[in-house]
């Protein structure tokens, strides 16, 4: 009987992140759930902040003294704050600078080295429709995004040679608990909400990303026609992320 494959989920106790962990597990993946609200879907479950890089480093060990491997890690945990840069808190936004971009950093640095010397391994960032259109009111969220976009494309380039998936899912409003934040208050029924779709729909295109390893897939709001106006936006970035990971390899 073959050994189940590990996976590492974060932002796991709402979601897009517990979306992905219930269908991880449906397809038999042993799923370790981190999420600074305690999870309740995982065969293994962290409580932790992920702004916190000693105590992420701790846990991805920790995992592979307990189960010997991580197949997938799923880059999900965020949060956003809605407000004209002018108002808001640049504690607040420094924090969710760590939690888009630093974080995923982190585990990425923790997991990546015995994906390279096993030749396999998947990871998936979720990321945004925001990382191509910055939206005002949402400025530090946006650029967070693409900082994160920009990594996870580059990193997609460099690790092809080692049989590493490297994946970006970008969907746009999705019904989650993104608009929890006190930000968000006065904002009446928005496009978050109007547009919106299950969360499941995100958990399909992981599943999706850990079987192809395509650098990017979008994932549509209830426009249906999000998707077209990022692939036109960038339609140039498939040839020059073959370049690059051409001239570098």
């Amino acid at each position: 009987m073959q050994e189940p494959k590990v996976a590492v989920v974060t932002g796991a106790s709402k979601g897009i992140g517990k979306a992905t962990a219930m269908k991880l597990k449906e397809l038999g993946y042993t799923v370790v759930s981190i999420s600074r609200s305690k999870p309740e879907v995982g065969d293994l479950i962290y409580q932790a902040d992920v702004t916190n890089k000693d105590e992420d480093f701790r846990i991805i060990n920790e995992v592979k003294e307990k189960l010997g491997k991580i197949d997938v890690l799923v880059n999900n945990a965020g949060f956003g704050i809605y407000g004209s840069f002018l108002e808001t808190s640049l504690e607040e936004e420094e924090y969710m600078v760590r939690t888009l971009f630093l974080a995923p950093l982190y585990f990425i640095k923790a997991v990546l080295p015995d994906m390279v010397k096993r030749r396999n391994g998947s990871i998936v960032n979720i990321v945004s429709e925001a990382a191509y259109v910055a939206s005002p009111k949402l400025i530090v969220y946006s650029a967070s995004k693409a900082a994160l976009a920009h990594f996870t494309n580059a990193l997609w380039a460099e690790m092809k040679k080692y049989n590493v998936k490297v994946s970006g899912i970008y969907p746009g409003p999705v019904k989650t608990n993104f608009t929890s934040h006190y930000s968000f208050k006065n904002v009446k029924e928005s496009i978050f909400d109007k547009y919106a779709v299950e969360p499941e729909k995100v958990a399909n295109a992981v599943v999706k990303a850990i079987r192809s390893g395509k650098r990017e897939i979008y994932v549509s709001s209830k426009l249906l026609i999000d998707p077209y106006f990022l692939k036109l936006s960038m339609a140039m970035q498939n040839l020059t992320y073959y370049v690059v990971s051409k001239i570098f390899d």
